[in-house]
Protein backbone atom coordinates (compact mmCIF):
# COMPACT_ATOMS: atom_id res chain seq x y z
CA UNK A 1 0.00 0.00 0.00
CA UNK A 2 1.25 3.49 -0.73
CA UNK A 3 0.42 6.76 0.99
CA UNK A 4 0.87 10.23 -0.46
CA UNK A 5 3.22 12.42 1.58
CA UNK A 6 3.85 16.15 1.23
CA UNK A 7 7.43 17.36 1.56
CA UNK A 8 8.98 20.79 1.35
CA UNK A 9 11.29 21.35 -1.61
CA UNK A 10 14.22 21.39 0.81
CA UNK A 11 13.26 18.00 2.32
CA UNK A 12 12.69 16.50 -1.12
CA UNK A 13 16.09 17.66 -2.38
CA UNK A 14 17.82 16.34 0.75
CA UNK A 15 16.18 12.92 0.35
CA UNK A 16 17.00 12.92 -3.34
CA UNK A 17 20.70 13.55 -2.59
CA UNK A 18 20.79 10.67 -0.09
CA UNK A 19 18.78 8.37 -2.34
CA UNK A 20 21.03 8.19 -5.35
CA UNK A 21 19.92 5.87 -8.16
CA UNK A 22 19.83 2.54 -6.36
CA UNK A 23 17.21 3.24 -3.69
CA UNK A 24 13.59 4.27 -3.55
CA UNK A 25 12.46 7.16 -1.39
CA UNK A 26 10.77 4.65 0.92
CA UNK A 27 14.04 2.73 1.34
CA UNK A 28 15.91 5.93 2.13
CA UNK A 29 13.38 7.00 4.75
CA UNK A 30 13.38 3.56 6.40
CA UNK A 31 17.20 3.49 6.44
CA UNK A 32 17.40 6.96 7.98
CA UNK A 33 14.92 5.97 10.67
CA UNK A 34 16.78 2.73 11.38
CA UNK A 35 20.11 4.55 11.59
CA UNK A 36 18.75 7.21 13.92
CA UNK A 37 17.24 4.62 16.25
CA UNK A 38 20.17 2.24 16.45
CA UNK A 39 23.26 4.39 16.70
CA UNK A 40 22.47 7.02 19.30
CA UNK A 41 20.82 5.27 22.23
CA UNK A 42 23.16 6.30 25.02
CA UNK A 43 20.81 4.91 27.67
CA UNK A 44 22.20 1.45 26.99
CA UNK A 45 25.45 2.63 28.62
CA UNK A 46 23.81 3.86 31.81
CA UNK A 47 25.38 2.16 34.82
CA UNK A 48 27.79 0.09 32.74
CA UNK A 49 30.76 0.93 34.99
CA UNK A 50 28.83 0.61 38.25
CA UNK A 51 30.21 -2.83 39.04
CA UNK A 52 33.71 -1.83 37.94
CA UNK A 53 34.58 0.79 40.55
CA UNK A 54 38.32 0.20 40.26
CA UNK A 55 38.23 0.79 36.49
CA UNK A 56 36.01 3.84 36.96
CA UNK A 57 38.45 5.37 39.46
CA UNK A 58 41.35 4.78 37.04
CA UNK A 59 39.31 6.41 34.27
CA UNK A 60 38.53 9.45 36.44
CA UNK A 61 42.19 9.80 37.42
CA UNK A 62 43.25 9.66 33.77
CA UNK A 63 40.76 12.39 32.87
CA UNK A 64 42.06 14.60 35.70
CA UNK A 65 45.67 14.07 34.58
CA UNK A 66 44.79 14.85 30.96
CA UNK A 67 42.98 18.01 31.99
CA UNK A 68 45.92 19.15 34.12
CA UNK A 69 48.31 18.59 31.20
CA UNK A 70 46.05 20.56 28.87
CA UNK A 71 45.89 23.47 31.32
CA UNK A 72 49.69 23.49 31.57
CA UNK A 73 49.97 23.76 27.79
CA UNK A 74 47.80 26.88 27.68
Amino acid sequence: MTKPVTLSDEAYEALKRVKGRDMSFSQVILKLIEDSNSGHDFNKFAGILKSRTHELEKFKLQIEEDRARNVEKM
